[in-house]
């Protein structure tokens, strides 16, 4: 289905009856990488997920977003369908836009609880290692800029330079969307995580994007949270979904 929000087209689906879980998916994915937990929750409740703009099936980005303008979608989406009470469920970027609604003062609508699987939003400590690759990265692009070649082959340099050292998410994303990956991994949300309502987390244990540290914090921080780890890296709903399907079935009391 097809919801039209300020100038995009945001794709949803719209299953089950009862109360409402929002599914929020991770960066570079879509809703779809939730079909499986669609299908679990649907039997007791009214499952909405969506795409982001810019991902999926919905609009194509006209501008780069913050982490607040996706916030934004998610916020007008739900009070077009005139929810008034919400689950939320996010996966790693996922979470970033569940810290920020969690956090708005006025919302049109109440946040029940929060899951947060593999959750991005804090800033990550930097090892000697990832340290060192950022400040070759800086040094061999300054080089790049005073060597005695044209300005085609210094772009296509730095292009090389940004493809080795980068990130897959950022060497393989269009202008757009680079822009609003860097400007989402730049915003640190530990401030939001004091605003959080009731929170479960569920964590890889070998997840290397979103560390296990990451989800320390979030659980001695936010007030109301426990956290659950399974076996698994960055996607541990797919990499366990065994363990996975018998803590949601337990939490959601299907």
């Amino acid at each position: 289905m097809i919801l039209r929000i300020d100038e995009y087209d945001i794709n949803y689906i719209d299953e089950g009856e009862g109360e409402v879980v929002i599914l929020l998916h991770g960066w570079g994915s879509n809703l779809k990488s939730f079909n499986s937990l669609i299908e679990l929750l649907k039997s007791k409740y009214r499952v909405l997920a969506i795409d982001y703009p810019g991902f999926g099936e919905s609009s194509e980005l006209k501008r780069s977003f913050t982490i607040d303008d996706y916030a934004d979608i998610v916020e007008k989406f739900l009070v077009k369908l005139g929810i008034k009470k919400v689950i939320l469920v996010g996966h790693s970027y996922g979470g970033r836009i569940i810290l920020k609604l969690n956090s708005r003062k006025a919302l049109p609508f109440e946040i029940k609880k929060n899951v947060l699987i593999d959750a991005a939003g804090l800033k990550d400590k930097r090892d000697f290692k990832t340290t060192l690759k950022i400040k070759t990265f800086k040094t061999l692009k300054k080089m790049a800029h005073i060597l005695p070649i044209s300005e085609e082959k210094k772009e296509e340099l730095e292009k090389e330079l940004k493809s080795r050292f980068g990130s897959k998410d950022y060497a393989d994303a269009k202008p757009i969307i680079r822009e609003t990956l860097v400007k989402s991994v730049n915003e640190d949300l530990t401030d939001c995580l004091d605003d959080m309502r009731e929170t479960l987390l569920i964590w890889g244990d070998r997840d290397m994007v979103t560390p296990m540290w990451m989800a320390k914090k979030m659980e001695s921080t936010i007030k109301n949270a426990g956290l659950v780890v399974l076996s698994g890296g960055h996607f541990s709903y797919l990499d366990d979904p065994y363990k996975f399907s018998k803590v949601i079935v337990s939490y959601f009391g299907l």
